[in-house]
């Protein structure tokens, strides 16, 4: 069993493709290497972005953030709020998020 304790996994749907691609672009924008290093600080070991494409007609990403424990992800939720929403205030989307506990896991000996 991994080490992280608690998963928070949203899509976002776009209007358009290019909101969607936007959206991609700024990542590295919004977290900077400064604030990537609050983040982790914080308690959050990993965060990825996935362009979603297996839905015909639609534009949508996932976003995984893994948390040391709860606190830590109680800790990013203002994190989130200071360096994370405010770049989200252009774009029109519909939000589906889960949260959740390891519960089974595999790695690959070559993961990194």
């Amino acid at each position: 069993m991994s080490n992280v304790n608690l998963i928070n996994y949203s899509t976002r749907e776009f209007t358009t493709k290019g909101e969607m691609d936007s959206y991609i672009r700024k990542q590295d924008e919004i977290f900077t290497e400064e604030v990537t290093k609050i983040f982790i600080e914080a308690g959050m070991l990993r965060r990825v972005v996935t362009q979603i494409w297996n839905k015909e007609g639609t534009f949508r990403v996932g976003i995984l953030f893994e948390y040391k424990d709860q606190e830590a992800f109680k800790n990013c939720l203002s994190l989130l709020e200071k360096y994370y929403l405010p770049h989200l205030k252009d774009y029109n989307t519909k939000v589906i998020g889960s949260r959740g506990i390891v519960v089974h896991e595999f790695v690959s000996d070559n993961f990194i």
